[in-house]
């Protein structure tokens, strides 16, 4: 096969990835695949241990996941792995921020950037699929649409946890429709860092140049106007690295560089899930 060619098939492979469908549709996919639903923590741990893991005389367990990338360091790395088995099972360590320390070339880097390739690779399989609501800039978990009075029942139903609320774009859209969610549109989502989709970086710079809006998004003011109001929030652009990461990873680096108001809002996304921005409620992010 040609490298022409060989793009041609990748290309179709991706384009099969292009799913939409109704809310009813999805919740039958939930049904017989109650793994699309899990948190972010749950989805990464799943693609590292999904990979393999040898046990040896050492009893340091060794993740095939990071074969061939990174060395020296499996006592670590399992470490690590304590943290997301943790956290995927919604323990409170899952609300601790993972923090990486050690010298320059000590695979604190690598580490984020395997990880994100990893994450970009596994969504794309069947094992790692996820799904969102069409038009949130969130990419947010579509059984948010369900009322909470009803989520006992339909956790027990479906054998999943509904964890979070509507962002305030969806929450505006979902009272236009009088709170039907089969009004909604579903559609597979594939992370990818180039594209803002699940994963976010953010690198602390010259601190008279920082704006709290490169984390947690930013009014567009041609829309204000057209709007009418700062509270509306078909007039704010959720476009901030705690946004876009929403069901995936985020990478602050440089953590100890970061001003202390940004630690703030760093710290209640961690501990409670939840973003403070603009004039809205906080909005819920798992991540």
């Amino acid at each position: 096969m040609s490298i022409l060619e060989r793009l041609q098939d990748h290309a179709k492979q991706f384009s099969g990835l292009s799913w939409r469908g109704s809310f009813s549709e999805y919740l039958d996919m939930v049904r017989d695949d109650p793994r699309i639903a899990r948190l972010s923590h749950a989805r990464l741990y799943d693609m590292i241990f999904s990979a393999g893991v040898v046990r040896n005389d050492t009893e340091t367990p060794h993740y095939k996941f990071f074969e061939g990338k990174l060395f020296g360091i499996d006592k670590e790395l399992a470490e690590i792995m304590e943290y997301y088995s943790a956290a995927a099972r919604r323990l409170d360590v899952r609300k601790r921020i993972l923090m990486l320390i050690g010298p320059p070339g000590s695979g604190k880097s690598s580490l984020s950037i395997i990880l994100k390739r990893g994450l970009e690779a596994y969504t794309k399989t069947d094992a790692g699929r996820l799904y969102g609501i069409v038009g949130c800039p969130m990419h947010e978990e579509p059984l948010h649409l369900i009322p909470h009075e009803l989520r006992d029942d339909v956790s027990k139903e479906l054998g999943v946890v509904i964890e979070g609320e509507l962002c305030p774009l969806c929450r505006f859209h979902y009272d236009e429709v009088g709170g039907d969610p089969s009004s909604f549109e579903v559609e597979r989502v594939v992370f990818s860092e180039a594209s803002r989709i699940g994963l976010g970086t953010f690198a602390p710079n010259d601190e008279k140049s920082l704006d709290a809006s490169m984390l947690t998004g930013s009014f567009d003011l041609s829309k204000i106007s057209k709007y009418g109001s700062e509270s509306d929030p078909r007039a704010f652009r959720f476009d901030g690295e705690f946004n876009i990461s929403n069901r995936g990873l985020m990478e602050m680096q440089e953590l100890l560089k970061i001003p202390r108001s940004y630690l703030a809002l760093l710290l209640s996304l961690a501990q409670e899930q939840q973003i403070k921005t603009g004039r809205y409620a906080m909005i819920y992010a798992d991540e």
